[in-house]
């Protein structure tokens, strides 16, 4: 009976410790499995925001196709500012931490600083429409060219989108989220989530869009040129051409600029815009 007693408690002592081996064991490995996913995820963060990422592997082939990309629109660019300015706007007379005194919003803005970024911007809200203080309209022929100044923490998807188009009136009570509502006529959204560029009119019934490498505006700067003769628009995004239509009925005889970023920004993301100009063709 003794040797039983003894036989079972070495074999209960035997499990107690290939289980705590087992036990050791397990953790040793999730410990490493842990430390790879942590070190991958660095990677990723460190390729995302840094010229490393786009020396090797699949970031390079991005880089690669996006420089052909913007090359090959380069080619065709042949937009003409026009020759008479009547509006600019660089923010540099502004007060920092303060709303642009000549612009107007539904809501609120302030101009600031971006890192590495040179000059003033207006640092734009979410849910928030922003419109020039002028009631004047816009000429019947015109160019319109700014900046837009992005600043994301994890992807350009914090971004969510921004928009810009034309409106029939210059009220700002409200919010314009798209080009049928709030009197607006036409909107330009650039979707950075979906990575598309989408062009809508209420006049012409427009509605299309195009695919567009967004994920490289996550920390950036984009050029936005519009031209607009009579009832045509267009418009370029860093020289690539999205939009060479009829956005506009005769009837829509006056127009005012509009901008609108998403309703949410995530992750404290920032996005400005600055160097703004209007010219009469």
């Amino acid at each position: 009976m003794k040797n039983l007693t003894l036989t079972v408690t070495s074999i209960a002592v035997s499990l107690l410790f290939a289980n705590h081996s087992h036990a050791q064991l397990f953790k040793r490995i999730k410990d490493k499995v842990s430390a790879k996913i942590g070190e991958k995820t660095d990677q990723m963060i460190d390729n995302a925001f840094s010229d490393k990422g786009n020396k090797t592997g699949a970031n390079q082939q991005t880089s690669v196709a996006n420089t052909a990309f913007f090359a090959q629109a380069a080619k065709s660019y042949n937009f003409i500012p026009g020759s008479k300015i009547i509006f600019n706007d660089n923010f540099s007379q502004d007060s920092l931490g303060s709303m642009a005194h000549l612009w107007k919003t539904s809501g609120t803005g302030e101009i600031a600083l971006f890192k590495n970024r040179e000059g003033r911007w207006l640092s734009l809200k979410e849910f928030t429409t922003y419109k020039l203080e002028n009631d004047k309209p816009l000429p019947t022929d015109f160019t319109i060219e700014f900046d837009i100044a992005t600043h994301s923490n994890t992807s350009a998807n914090d971004l969510e989108a921004l928009s810009f188009g034309f409106a029939h009136d210059n009220n700002i009570s409200s919010y314009i989220g798209d080009a049928y509502n709030e009197n607006a006529i036409t909107e330009t959204e650039i979707h950075y989530w979906n990575k598309q560029v989408g062009n809508y009119s209420s006049d012409t019934k427009v509605d299309n869009t195009i695919d567009f490498p967004l994920a490289a505006y996550a920390i950036g700067i984009m050029h936005v040129a519009i031209k607009v003769k009579g009832d045509n628009m267009q418009v370029y995004l860093d020289k690539v051409k999205v939009l060479d239509t009829q956005m506009f009925l005769a009837t829509s005889k006056t127009k005012y600029f509009y901008i609108s970023p998403s309703t949410k920004l995530d992750n404290s993301a920032k996005i400005g815009i600055s160097n703004f100009t209007i010219a009469a063709l």
